[in-house]
């Protein structure tokens, strides 16, 4: 079983184009299709449609961010943020979600779905991977 990434340093969640890897945990091939459209290619998208899916994703790869609605076909996606703790991980947690969370929940932020703007989300994505978000749609830096 792969460990999860120990430090801040998110090296070894980029890809040879220097482009940060996001797991998208979703159920919604659609949401999918248009986080993927809005991020690339600034990121580089992977998509879990299930929790067996994103548990096998962590497992293989370091992620510099996981986007993660919780609502999964097979189970609560809350399970994928506590076995990455488990494993050590502080990969940044995005939850992306109609449903709003415990206050308890680990997670780095929360955007209401489907009422979170475009712009918003890019905004939000780039300020949890340290990326520039003036660039998106013309967007004043």
């Amino acid at each position: 079983m792969m460990k999860l990434q120990d430090s801040p340093d998110l090296s070894l969640a980029v890809d040879e184009n220097s482009a940060p890897r996001v797991l998208h945990v979703d159920g919604d091939h659609d949401t999918a299709l248009v986080l993927a459209a809005l991020l690339v290619p600034e990121t580089r998208v992977s998509h879990a449609a299930s929790l067996a899916d994103a548990l096998e994703a962590i497992r293989q790869h370091r992620f510099a961010l996981i986007v993660l609605d919780p609502d999964l076909p097979d189970g609560d996606g809350h399970t994928l943020v506590q076995a990455m703790q488990k494993q050590g991980g502080n990969t940044p947690v995005l939850l992306y979600s109609a449903r709003h969370p415990d206050l308890r929940h680990p997670s780095h932020a929360f955007l209401p779905k489907p009422w979170t703007s475009p712009r918003l989300l890019w905004q939000t994505i780039s300020h949890l991977l340290g990326l520039p978000s003036g660039d998106w749609l013309g967007a004043p830096a």
